[in-house]
């Protein structure tokens, strides 16, 4: 990190090799999962790529899994179910 600096630092560098500045190259819809309370990762993560995706005119779903943790263990079969559906609409 120290031969290119924070994010802060040197944005330019840091948002050219972020899998977010290419969602316009993207060839096929995008589902994400999100649980509210997940520790590994921040549900902003999610609700940014959900909404650079749609400025990158891409199809994009966003679940979010109120009180749920990085497994979505909760909801799982909920999560799964939209993922069944998801691959037969936009994948088979």
């Amino acid at each position: 990190m120290q031969e290119y600096g924070s994010p802060e630092e040197n944005p330019e560098f840091w948002n050219s090799i972020s899998a977010n500045s290419y969602l316009s190259d993207l060839s096929g819809p995008i589902q994400l999962h999100h649980g509210t309370l997940d520790e590994d990762v921040p549900l902003e993560f999610s609700e940014l790529l959900f909404y650079q995706a749609i400025e990158a005119d891409q199809y994009v779903e966003l679940y979010k899994y109120e009180g749920d943790n990085h497994n979505i263990s909760n909801y799982f079969g909920q999560a799964m179910q939209r993922t069944i559906e998801f691959f037969d609409r936009y994948v088979k």
